[in-house]
């Protein structure tokens, strides 16, 4: 009975979130407003210029020198200029020129082989072709014989269909034609651009603003009238949005639907052409504010909290959240991606009117309050939330015993001074799902009473321990406690959430210990840290039976007893993408046995492992997983306070590693030898310090590397070559002074290079000088008549113009980093 109920519960919520019924009505064919034609509408196009001379140089001449068929796919939001940019295309000179023939065909969502055959036939004599019984082979036919062997361009506007197999019949049937022959696709997903283009798909920019002064001055005061002065600064200020009166406008309902001009139609017809489960997820995205950049990671979240996605038979719930996340972004939905160093996508935006309609559709349901407004709640509201500017007090005010079925409470960044405590309306919110809620100084007790609750982030919260009631929230999937920097003590009876399945504790420095038996929350997927204890019920071996992904940071390793311990948390078995191992040196750690087989244990599963850190370790040398080519994803690594080390591992064998962390140790470190690091560019002051026993440097191959005043610190350099960085400094750094051992030099194919540093000659120790490839050096480093030859005419030995380049030796402890793509830094 409770299942159906909440099946039907769901179905409840399903109908609430939509207010307006409708029937759609599909036809084959295209509404009126949706046609469109190969003839501009309008004389005056602005800002895309560039664009079309982008693909016109294509269509003209890179497509004329492929061998098949060419698909340029053009994609962007629904009204943003994307048939415009099509239609200044068809009708440029050089491609009427280029063209034997010329074809439009508005394609919209009947994409048949028999409609678009008709279509194109149609496009091409200029008369209706055929009835509905015609039959397609004779349509197939008489279409191969008016494309044969003609170069052509297609223009298929308006694209939605995503059945490949569909375009791979038209494709097959189209390519028919001459050499250059070429298909221009119009589309708002990415995903039809994917499936048909021969090439990657044009993105429509946005106008520049001065583009969009150009528009909307030759719509405000025509083509021919004179400005008014006045009119113009205020035309200016409009679009740059700064009247307090356009704020107003902006954010009022003004922006409804209820017009069916061009623009909005497109974007309703976006919206309808949604599966009813997507369009609960975009609606949803409406609790935001405007140009508000949206965690990607924490809107899933709230979709599975809210019960709009869960899992299948091939994916969880997380999966199933990323499917609906990027199927709205192929259909152009959200925009603005960023990604984080790992190249994953972690936040995104949606344009203005892609807001308007997400609000227009929810406005009956959800309620977004900012700029201290009070709202009105009344009964149908479902999700609220409360940003930025409101004070504690404008948050209490708001009447939410009217919402007794509200399933969503985001209120978040306040002041530190007006945080305190939850509203107490808050609490009677029983039906509540989701809250977030940051800076309390208290959780009261009555927060067990919330049994449904399922999403809780009390994240930056200044209390130092949590009410026993907290366990009854039996239906809690994720706990967020990060940057709760006071907390000390998680309840014990913790364990009792056994839906709990993410649990997060990033910058909980004061958390001395876990809950006993972690292990028993057999749904738990992700822990951002675990605390090693003493006892049983704190041991590592409870992450055994936890398949944990995501980020994990174990402290406090130096109470692992034994390697058999180590194994038993089966960390092979994860699949993390961060995982941090760290030691506190202490007495326990001094007299930890077997630690270098402990580390090995701890070896983590290797696929989309993405960064590593190692801190504290005592050990004498590294196992060989850190170093293994089998972390290919491993693009980041840190190796801390590992003092006892004798030898660093062989970290030119990791082919993704960007950004590497090495601090604290290595001041015994002899030999650095970095090749191939294509994007490295400096090696900063911190890692400079630590080096201050090295003797040899060799950077090879580095083509963005640059030296910079802190190779100062070197002071106990012998041998520096520096060798294929094109983008080396035009003069080294005045810093040789401190070089007092330095004895060789070598510097090869470093062509920017157009002078030595003065310091140079104090270096009475040095008795080879070499350079080769470096025409302006080497120039003023003429014997006698060259500007720089008196800063090295003293130096025992100086090749300058011969083949031979002497090589620093490989004696004593040293360290290479070979092909390995490091970041911007070491």
């Amino acid at each position: 009975m409770m299942r159906i109920r909440v099946k039907l519960d769901g179905i409840a919520e399903e109908r609430k979130f939509h207010l307006p019924e409708m029937v759609r009505e599909r036809k084959v064919g295209v509404q009126d407003w949706r046609q469109t034609t190969s003839i501009l509408p309008q004389p005056l196009v602005y800002g895309r210029e560039k664009e079309k001379d982008k693909i016109v140089d294509f269509l003209v001449g890179d497509a004329y020198e492929l061998e098949d068929l060419s698909v340029y796919p053009i994609v962007g939001l629904g009204g943003l200029g994307k048939t415009t940019l099509a239609q200044l295309v068809f009708n440029n000179e050089r491609v009427v020129n280029h063209f034997e023939l010329r074809i439009w065909v508005i394609v919209s969502e009947d994409f048949s082989l028999k409609r678009m055959a008709k279509a194109i036939i149609t496009s091409i004599s200029g008369e209706a072709y055929g009835g509905e019984d015609l039959d397609l082979e004779l349509l197939q036919k008489r279409l191969q014989v008016l494309l044969r062997r003609k170069r052509y361009l297609l223009v298929l506007d308006d694209l939605w269909n995503q059945k490949q197999e569909y375009w791979l019949r038209l494709k097959f049937l189209l390519a028919c034609g001459g050499k250059g022959t070429s298909i221009l696709v119009t589309t708002r997903l990415l995903n039809v651009a994917k499936i048909m283009g021969t090439v990657p798909p044009h993105e429509l920019s946005r106008l520049s603003d001065k583009d969009c002064w150009e528009l909307f001055r030759q719509r405000a005061f025509g083509p021919n009238e004179a400005e008014d002065e006045k009119l113009v600064v205020i035309g200016k200020e409009i679009l740059k949005k700064e009247e307090k009166e356009w704020l107003y406008v902006k954010e009022s309902k003004l922006w409804s639907l209820e017009g069916e001009d061009y623009v909005k139609s497109a974007l309703k017809l976006s919206y309808l052409n949604l599966p009813v489960k997507l369009r609960q997820c975009f609606s949803f995205c409406a609790l935001f504010p405007k140009d508000e950049i949206m965690s990607k990671h924490f809107m899933i979240e709230l979709w599975i909290a809210n019960g709009f996605i869960s899992s299948n038979q091939m994916l969880d719930a997380e999966g199933v959240g990323n499917e609906v996340w990027n199927e709205l972004y192929w259909r152009s939905f959200f925009q603005d991606t960023e990604t984080d160093e790992f190249g994953q996508i972690t936040s995104f935006k949606m344009h203005d009117l892609v807001h308007e309609l997400a609000e227009s559709v929810t406005r009956e349901v959800c309620c977004i309050t900012y700029n201290n407004d009070l709202p009105t709640v009344s009964e149908s509201i479902r999700h609220l939330s409360v940003y930025k500017e409101n004070s504690f007090e404008i948050v209490n005010s708001i009447q939410l015993h009217h919402a007794k079925s509200l399933k969503t409470y985001l209120a978040e960044n306040f002041n530190v001074f007006d945080a305190g405590q939850l509203s107490p309306q808050v609490l009677k919110c029983y039906s509540l799902r989701v809250l977030l809620s940051n800076r309390l100084n208290k959780l009261p007790t009555s927060i067990g009473g919330l049994k449904y609750f399922r999403y809780l982030d009390i994240s930056e919260g200044s209390f130092n321990s949590l009410p026993k009631s907290l366990c009854k929230l039996y239906n809690l999937q994720v706990l967020k406690l990060d940057a709760c920097y006071n907390l000390q003590k998680l309840p014990d009876g913790l364990t009792c959430l056994k839906a709990l399945q993410h649990l997060s504790l990033r910058g909980c420095d004061s958390l001395s210990s876990l809950p006993p038996h972690l292990g028993k929350l057999n749904s738990l997927k992700t822990l951002s840290k675990y605390i090693v204890g003493n006892k049983r019920g704190f041991l590592l071996e409870e992450l055994g039976q936890l398949n944990l992904k995501g980020q994990l940071h174990i402290k406090n390793l130096e109470r692992v007893k034994s390697v058999a311990d180590a194994k038993k948390a089966n960390i092979s078995r994860k699949k993390l993408n961060h995982l941090w191992l760290s030691w506190e040196r202490n007495e326990v750690s001094q007299l930890q046995e077997n630690i270098e087989q402990i580390l090995e244990a701890l070896q983590p599963y290797a696929q989309q492992l993405y960064s590593c850190g190692i801190g504290g370790y005592t050990g004498a040398h590294f196992p060989p997983w850190i170093a293994s080519p089998s972390l290919k994803d491993l693009s980041s690594l840190e190796l801390v306070d590992c003092k006892s080390c004798l030898n660093l591992p062989e970290l030119w064998k990791l082919p993704s590693l960007k950004y590497l962390n090495i601090s604290n140790m290595i001041h015994a470190l002899q030999e650095l030898y970095i090749y191939h690091c294509k994007n490295i560019r400096s090696i900063t002051n911190e890692v400079l310090k630590g080096l201050h026993s090295l003797k040899v440097l060799n950077i090879m191959k580095c083509n963005k590397f640059n030296m910079s005043s802190g190779f100062q610190y070197l002071t106990c350099l012998e041998t520096l070559v520096i060798g294929s960085c094109s983008e080396v400094n035009e003069s080294l750094p005045e810093c040789f002074e401190n070089f007092t051992l330095l004895h060789e030099l070598t510097i090869y194919a470093c062509p920017k290079l157009s002078g030595l540093p003065t310091s140079i000659q104090l270096l009475s120790g040095l008795k080879s000088l070499t350079m080769k490839g470096c025409p302006n050096l080497e120039k003023r480093c003429q014997r006698e008549i060259g500007e720089d030859w008196p800063k090295i005419a003293h130096v025992e030995y100086i090749d300058i113009q011969n083949e031979y380049i002497k090589e620093g030796g490989y004696g004593g402890r040293y360290f290479e980093v070979e092909a390995g793509f490091l970041g911007s830094s070491l």
